[in-house]
């Protein structure tokens, strides 16, 4: 397709088609707005180790932490336009990203609450609930951003990835805690590591894929211009 049409259509440079005459093309609108998303997504994770081992940041640090990746998600989710939003603004995908950041905020609350003697077992019961919540909310957006047609295939299912792989390290935790037993402890290393390496990877992961895909796309748009000067 000539460039003059895709100018026209507003939408830049694509390789392929959604359905229903969306384009999976990362338009102009995209491009800083998903470079500073995905510098935020991994900023987000990149604070967890410092958390960890017991930081200046302390307790600010997990908010801190916490903050990047809601304002990260909140970026992905409604972009500067439609077209750099990365669920084209729809309400289904764009609301269920905008109530998993409120939620991982509320979740961040309560278990800075946990170190309380008498929240512990109220915790407990709070973070099944905060798995499947996070869960199901995390399933309905990478979905619609799946279907949304603004991020380019086959990057498009990278979220949808980044969930399977969370819920299969999930599932295999708990089939390891089962089957070790009264000999759990044993295990614990590997239940740790695993959880970790999961959480760490997945945000990097995404926030790397959205920052090369934006520049990428930059680095075509500006041929284009020389191109035509």
């Amino acid at each position: 397709m000539p460039f003059d049409k895709l100018r026209d259509r507003e939408v830049g440079p694509s390789v392929d088609w959604a359905p229903m005459g969306e384009t999976n093309a990362v338009t102009s609108g995209s491009k800083q707005v998903w470079i500073v998303a995905g510098a935020l997504l991994v900023g987000s994770v990149l604070l967890g180790p410092l958390v960890q081992i017991g930081s200046f940041l302390g307790p600010t640090g997990v908010i801190l932490a916490t903050f990047l990746s809601v304002l990260a998600i909140a970026l992905f989710a409604i972009g500067s336009d439609r077209s750099s939003s990365v669920t084209a603004r729809r309400p289904l995908g764009t609301g269920a990203l905008i109530v998993l950041g409120v939620w991982m905020t509320i979740s961040s609350f309560v278990r800075g609450l946990a170190t309380i003697p008498a929240a512990v077992e109220t915790f407990l019961s709070f973070g099944y609930i905060d798995l499947l919540v996070q869960f199901v909310l995390a399933a309905i957006a990478t979905t619609q951003i799946a279907r949304a047609g603004t991020v380019p295939r086959p990057w498009n299912l990278a979220p949808l990835w980044v969930v399977a792989v969370t819920a299969a390290s999930w599932v295999v935790q708990q089939i390891i805690v089962v089957a070790a037993g009264s000999n759990v402890s044993l295990f614990v290393p590997i239940i740790v590591i695993l959880d970790g390496w999961v959480r760490v990877v997945g945000p990097v992961f995404l926030g790397i894929v959205a920052i090369a895909l934006a520049s990428r796309e930059s680095a075509v748009a500006a041929s284009i211009r020389e191109q035509e000067s």
